[in-house]
């Protein structure tokens, strides 16, 4: 399956660390990565189709964007085999730009009717189940907000997710991001955190990858979710873990 990985900082950072130790963690699943980042309020995504290693190393291109990139969020993805996308458009994360904010989305899963979803605007034609959950949960979150204009981002996200697993029932895990907020939504599996020592109480990371990314897993908090019928969000803002809920 494929793997998830974020970083949120109360200010700009970089994950040089722990990317390569995600991408080192995820070496089964080579078939495409992606890492997505804000600079200066936009997003910028980087992709490809290669596989993550290039013989016994991270592929060089993983490694110099680890390295350069600076940014509140960053979201990465590593796509497994089983995916059976070639195209490099179709790698994760994703990006659109609504409810004021420009977002980027990334989801591990699976959802045997999830590409039944027909959106009023699509964000690419191919099937693609990123895409069609992507704007599931858009299209949702904007109605949400249009019926209850006061409603917070969170309260309309949790509204769409009870809407997703009950219209398209699945497995799903996937972040969502504004440039200074990060969602998290999941009901199966698990998600980790940990905060880095060396960050100094000012960034946290998340991943998907079983045991977390460093040597002791028993410094990563697990936050699993066992009933597919129901699942929970976790809100996280700079480094601090804001809330988690279930939905």
């Amino acid at each position: 399956m494929c793997e998830l990985f974020a970083m949120s900082a109360g200010q700009h950072y970089t994950a040089q660390e722990y990317l390569p130790l995600f991408a080192d963690k995820a070496r089964d699943n080579m078939s495409g990565w992606g890492i997505g980042f804000y600079r200066e309020g936009q997003v910028h995504i980087e992709k490809s189709c290669d596989g993550i290693y290039e013989g016994d190393m991270v592929h060089d291109s993983f490694q110099r964007l680890a390295r350069v990139i600076g940014s509140r969020i960053i979201i990465s993805h590593i796509r497994c085999p089983n995916a059976g996308h070639q195209q490099e458009s179709l790698a994760q994360p994703l990006t659109d730009h609504f409810l004021d904010h420009h977002w980027l989305f990334s989801i591990t899963g699976e959802a045997p009717g999830g590409h039944g979803y027909e959106s009023p605007r699509p964000l690419m034609r191919e099937k693609l189940l990123a895409a069609r959950v992507f704007e599931f949960v858009r299209d949702g979150m904007e109605a949400q907000q249009k019926a209850c204009p006061g409603q917070s981002l969170y309260q309309a996200l949790a509204a769409t997710c009870k809407q997703l697993i009950s219209q398209y029932p699945g497995e799903y895990a996937f972040f969502l991001a504004t440039e200074t907020v990060l969602f998290a939504f999941l009901n199966h599996g698990e998600i980790l955190t940990y905060h880095p020592p060396e960050a100094r109480g000012e960034s946290i990371l998340l991943t998907t990858v079983s045991g977390g990314l460093t040597r002791y897993p028993e410094h990563w908090c697990a936050y699993p979710n066992e009933d597919p019928g129901c699942g929970q969000i976790l809100i996280v803002s700079g480094p601090d873990l804001l809330y988690v809920g279930q939905v």
